[in-house]
């Protein structure tokens, strides 16, 4: 992979990521806002919740380990807390009063933690490219900019056309997708990388897409039974 096909494909990452990022936590507030009432008390605190966790992630971001063996497995983690988070806040509502808040902030602070870590491991991929002496200008340009667009198209067109379940699960599978592209894209100069993430990841993101695909409608119906018995 030549020095501007690679930096562009960090851009790209950074992008998405950060779309993702963004989009995520305006759907864990819708979620709390419409189980707890008083929409910009649940924006605040998830967002400052969220942001914080963010700035913890990125400070603790593991600098010894394998930076693209991380940023896949983070992209598959943040996927499966995705698509358990809505289940888990309505659940514990219902059921677990007492803890809810602790269950809901905790799942919060988990994908925010994990969000953080994605652009300084990016960053640190690309940090060997030093053909590109404003990269890092560049990458915090798109990480903002995904911010920006997501805020911008959860508003007027996704929350309106989707809801906000249907896009929480698309996110989960963008955040799947990347993985298994990286894993393709970085496999073709780590042999590590192409004898386990690559497979591995594969097969989960089948399999996930598959499920999404055939319980979509089970996964809303169910969350929404939750929400009338509350």
């Amino acid at each position: 992979m030549n020095g501007i096909f690679r930096f562009r494909f960090i851009l790209l990452l950074v992008f998405i990521t950060a779309f993702c990022s963004y989009a995520y936590e305006l759907v864990l507030a819708n979620v709390l806002s419409v189980l707890w009432g008083n929409v910009v008390q649940q924006y605040t605190v998830t967002t400052g919740i969220y942001i914080a966790s963010m700035g913890a992630g990125a400070y603790f971001t593991p600098v010894r380990l394998n930076a693209k063996k991380v940023f896949i497995w983070i992209e598959v983690t943040l996927a499966a807390l995705a698509i358990v988070s809505p289940l888990l806040f309505v659940y514990s509502d219902v059921h677990l009063k007492s803890i809810s808040p602790a269950v809901c902030y905790a799942l919060i602070v988990s994908i925010g933690f994990l969000s953080g870590m994605e652009l300084p491991l990016l960053l640190r991929i690309l940090d060997s490219d030093s053909a590109t002496g404003d990269r890092t200008e560049k990458a915090l340009f798109a990480d903002y900019f995904g911010m920006f667009i997501a805020g911008l198209l959860f508003a007027l067109f996704l929350n309106r056309q989707f809801g906000s379940l249907q896009v929480n699960l698309f996110l989960a599978l963008a955040n799947l997708g990347l993985a298994w592209i990286c894993g393709l894209v970085w496999g073709f100069h780590d042999k590590h990388l192409r004898k386990f993430e690559v497979p591995l990841v594969s097969v989960i993101f089948l399999v996930v897409t598959w499920a999404v695909i055939q319980n979509l409608i089970i996964y809303e119906e169910q969350i929404a039974r939750w929400i009338i018995v509350n």
